[in-house]
């Protein structure tokens, strides 16, 4: 294998032996003028992940620009995105999971030739289809006519890229020592590429994979409330990291928003107690924009309807 790869492809993988056999070909199929490398991780998966790999090495003409790598044993989903992304050693990165795929054969040869012509553009991405329990409902992830350009602040409240559609500029990584406990570490790892070069993001509304939505997937088993106390605690990080002592409106905006609906689902699940740990904890975090208004009123329909039960 030759090191001049100009992509390295990140694949990190747990328990995907039913899929990873078409996200590895979506790889394999890429139309270049230049060299990529497959890195693949997987986290000691308890399937049968391995012997799907393994097996397409030995028998796929290309199985040669596969790197792979089966840990003893398991190091957690944020430690081997990490691990794996410190083995790619090629100009550009491109991600896509062990349980997504990619549908354009010339999607890399696109995003390389338009990183090497915009200097000022460090992510590029586009536009995914929504794959849900290996049924195709044709719909978009992102529902936009046009391209978009984003700047760092963009992405203190969200995400605005989808992770198997990305390629960006490799770099010098330092991750902060909480990282390993976010749940979105590809959200983070975008702020830490902006803020390192300065520089943007260019969205295309170019269709390029399919997003997978599975009984198996981090995010499938997230329960409403641990997905809002994730994303609290995600915004909250990004701010830390960037350095904001202080949040913007917008920011206290999403968080108000994040905490009264766990307010809610405590109070409609009878955990009073916890409830109200939520609602200081909000009332400590936005301080000057807390929904007062929006807690009384609820309070006062919650109450009026446990009276006429």
């Amino acid at each position: 294998m030759s090191n001049n790869s100009k992509v390295s492809v990140c694949m990190i993988t747990y328990g995907h032996e039913k899929f990873i056999d078409q996200a590895i070909n979506g790889v394999l199929m890429q139309v270049t003028d230049f060299e990529i490398e497959l890195i693949i991780a997987n986290d000691c998966s308890p399937d049968n992940t391995d012997k799907v790999v393994s097996k397409i090495i030995k028998n796929h003409p290309k199985g040669y620009l596969i790197k792979y790598t089966k840990h003893k044993s398991n190091l957690g989903m944020m430690r081997n995105f990490v691990w794996a992304l410190e083995q790619c050693k090629a100009k550009y990165i491109a991600i896509c999971d062990g349980d997504d795929y990619w549908t354009d054969h010339c999607k890399l040869q696109k995003q390389v030739n338009f990183l090497e012509a915009n200097d000022d553009y460090v992510i590029h991405s586009g536009n995914a289809r929504i794959l849900s329990n290996d049924t195709n409902n044709d719909s978009l992830i992102l529902n936009f006519n046009k391209d978009s350009v984003f700047e760092i602040d963009d992405f203190y409240k969200n995400n605005n890229v989808i992770t198997c559609t990305v390629l960006f500029r490799n770099q010098h990584f330092i991750f902060p020592n909480f990282f390993d406990k976010i749940a979105f570490g590809d959200w983070f790892l975008y702020i830490i590429l902006m803020n390192n070069a300065k520089k943007k993001v260019y969205r295309t509304n170019e269709v390029l994979s399919v997003y997978r939505i599975h009984s198996g997937g981090v995010m499938s088993n997230l329960n409403l409330e641990k997905n809002y106390l994730a994303h609290i605690y995600q915004i909250k990080s990004i701010q830390k990291y960037i350095g904001n002592k202080y949040y913007s409106k917008e920011i206290e905006q999403k968080l108000n928003h994040y905490y009264l609906e766990i307010f809610l689902l405590r109070c409609y699940q009878a955990n009073y107690k916890k409830a109200i740990l939520i609602l200081f904890e909000n009332l400590k975090s936005c301080f000057k924009s807390f929904p007062v208004k929006s807690y009384l009123s609820f309070l006062k329909i919650f109450i009026l309807k446990k009276i006429s039960i």
